[in-house]
């Protein structure tokens, strides 16, 4: 069996000129998930999602301002071309995101704001953010990391990716860092709800990528949320279905907890 990450286009605003804004991010009355959001924000809480005693979730980030920031790295994109500008904008912030995931350093603002953008433009930053979480740093270094997201077209860097995530899969003795895991959730939850549609869905749909790996049974609550939102996201229309299906990785089988890496 060979397991693949599913590759959906990009939406026509991400992939060139300038898009309207949604209508669910125009001024006016909300949309029922809007409202949904925003009492999730007021209870400190995104489904089954609590902030800790004391804490806050951040400001919600800027429409225009994820506009604009999506708006450079297209531009970037076609001028220098997409190995160089995709391993610009994420090197940076991943170092961030992998320190923030080893509890080294808070994940900072500016980083979330760039990998939610970078997200909306390219998938290949949301699978490379995925293989952080699911796969040992050891097998998948920050280096293979930028292969991910840099060179996701190149016929290496698909082998690579489909190798390990096969082999993770049905290798039930691949038990996930659950740790490491919950900090990657929780934190693209952080950027779910600050980010306001589209761009919060693909932060979603790692979130339940991520809960399934872990044999959560609340992914498939994150992945209908994340179908509502976009119903042509076909990474959280993949984890729906296998929730639904049953279909999970082979470790789910043993019953065994992580002991970490």
């Amino acid at each position: 069996m060979s397991y693949e990450m599913p590759y959906e286009q990009p939406h026509a605003s991400a992939r060139g000129g300038r898009g309207r804004r949604p209508r669910e991010t125009r001024p006016g009355r909300p949309r029922a998930e809007e409202r949904c959001f925003d009492e999730y924000r007021e209870q400190g809480r995104y489904l089954d999602f609590e902030c800790e005693d004391g804490e806050e979730f951040m400001d919600p980030f800027d429409y225009d301002e994820l506009e604009r920031m999506v708006a450079e790295f297209r531009e970037d994109r076609h001028r220098r071309g997409i190995q160089a500008a995709n391993a610009d904008w994420v090197d940076e912030p991943l170092d961030d995101w992998l320190e923030g995931l080893d509890g080294r350093s808070p994940v900072e603002r500016g980083t979330m704001m760039a990998l939610v953008a970078g997200m909306r433009e390219t998938l290949s930053i949301r699978d490379a953010l995925i293989l952080s979480l699911v796969i040992d740093e050891r097998h998948c270094p920050k280096s293979q990391l930028m292969e991910f997201a840099a060179r996701p077209h190149q016929a290496r860097t698909k082998r690579t990716m489909s190798r390990l995530l096969t082999w993770a899969f049905e290798d039930e003795g691949i038990v996930p860092d659950m740790d490491r895991c919950s900090t990657g959730v929780d934190l693209m939850l952080e950027m779910a709800i600050a980010a306001p549609v589209p761009y919060c869905v693909q932060p979603l749909a790692v979130a339940s990528y991520v809960l399934w790996w872990m044999g959560e049974p609340k992914a498939m609550e994150f992945a209908l949320q994340c179908l509502l939102l976009d119903e042509d996201c076909s990474l959280a229309a993949m984890i729906f279905s296998a929730a639904d299906r049953g279909v999970a990785p082979a470790w789910c089988q043993t019953g065994r907890p992580s002991m970490g890496g």
